[in-house]
């Protein structure tokens, strides 16, 4: 599907908080036809924008069909009790830029087990997405636990299996809602291109959650953000104590993080880390994100006080340390050890 029938989507999915009192009169017939008046509005905005392109239209068409049948099913007291919040992704990362010049606003609700989530922003980098959630009660009562969406990410179609984390945490001093962020790797696409991105929740929470059916749909690239990306060839190599050479390939720059990648000349069980100072007194750490046998990079970490070099900075000094990992399962209580000597890098 193209990117107009994806907001289409998201358009009928939120539109729910607008003129709540007359919804709440008689919800059901003047839902429908406000939602009809709007899917044939909508589409003849799409109609007159294309110009005769038959796929749009259709598939906006069908979209909004599906819509019609589903919103509508949410109950009386949800019009009610769901919150409007504004909470970025910027936020969430504790960025001082609030994206706005690469983040897609989505502001998509579904609602399922007694809960609603909604999915806000999404920003696409370089072999990665971030996303931010809100998740409250239909009833709008407080949340007991922590309810970290459990789910899956595909991309084209394909089950992207890269690995994800993120944080979550309540909004609200009365603990009704719930903000999660969160970071799919995505190895081997081409962000830079437009990709169709489906994320299925089948859970909140992991070990007792709610079982339930929140899905959601919708396109996006990075390529305004990867075109905006600064990137500083390094190629420091280093020799970890198992004898591994890591590699020290590029520090990329944007709004959304800074990344060192590097390549390693096979497996190891040592954890890389990179504590650089800038020449404005800053200093900051760079935390392991993704790596396997070959490559990997490092992020730096936000929620550290000036948690980015700074953009004013000439010049920085970095110096590689790295942890053992336990053999077996367990904590990690070994503390950083320094490899090689720390070298300099003009920006």
């Amino acid at each position: 599907m193209k990117r107009e029938a994806y907001r289409l989507a998201n358009e009928f999915q939120t539109d729910f908080s607008a003129d709540q009192d007359r919804l709440m009169d008689s919800p059901d017939d003047m839902e429908m036809k406000r939602y009809e008046a709007n899917a044939l509005r909508e589409i003849r905005k799409e109609k007159r924008a294309v110009k005769g392109s038959i796929g749009k239209i259709t598939a906006a068409a069908c979209i909004a069909a599906a819509l019609l049948a589903g919103t509508v099913m949410f109950r009386q007291e949800v019009h009610a009790s769901i919150r409007q919040i504004t909470w970025s992704i910027s936020s969430a990362l504790g960025l001082s830029e609030d994206l706005a010049a690469y983040r897609d606003v989505l502001n998509s609700s579904v609602s399922d087990k007694g809960y609603v989530v909604t999915l806000q922003e999404a920003v696409v980098s370089e072999e990665k997405l971030t996303v931010n959630y809100t998740i409250q009660r239909e009833d709008g009562q407080p949340i007991e636990d922590y309810l970290t969406p459990d789910e899956q990410l595909f991309v084209n179609g394909k089950q992207v299996m890269g690995g994800a984390g993120g944080s979550s945490g309540f909004l609200d001093e009365e603990q009704t809602i719930i903000g999660a962020e969160m970071s799919y790797q995505i190895p081997g696409v081409d962000m830079s291109q437009e990709n169709e991105f489906c994320i299925k929740i089948h859970k909140l929470g992991f070990q007792n959650g709610i079982k339930g059916k929140w899905d959601f749909a919708f396109t996006a690239d990075g390529a305004a953000l990867m075109a905006d990306t600064k990137r500083i060839s390094m190629e420091k190599s280093f020799t970890l104590p198992d004898g591994v050479t890591v590699t020290l390939k590029e520090l990329t720059m944007n709004e959304l993080e800074q990344r060192i990648s590097f390549t390693q000349s096979g497996s190891t069980r040592y954890m890389a880390e990179v504590l650089a100072v800038d020449d404005t007194g800053r200093q900051v750490k760079f935390g392991l994100r993704s790596a396997n046998e070959k490559s990997g990079y490092l992020s730096n970490e936000e929620y550290m006080e000036d948690g980015r070099i700074a953009d004013t900075a000439a010049k920085v000094v970095m110096t590689l340390y790295v942890t053992a990992l336990p053999e077996e399962d367990g904590q990690i209580i070994d503390d950083p050890k320094q490899v090689g000597e720390p070298f300099e890098l003009k920006l």
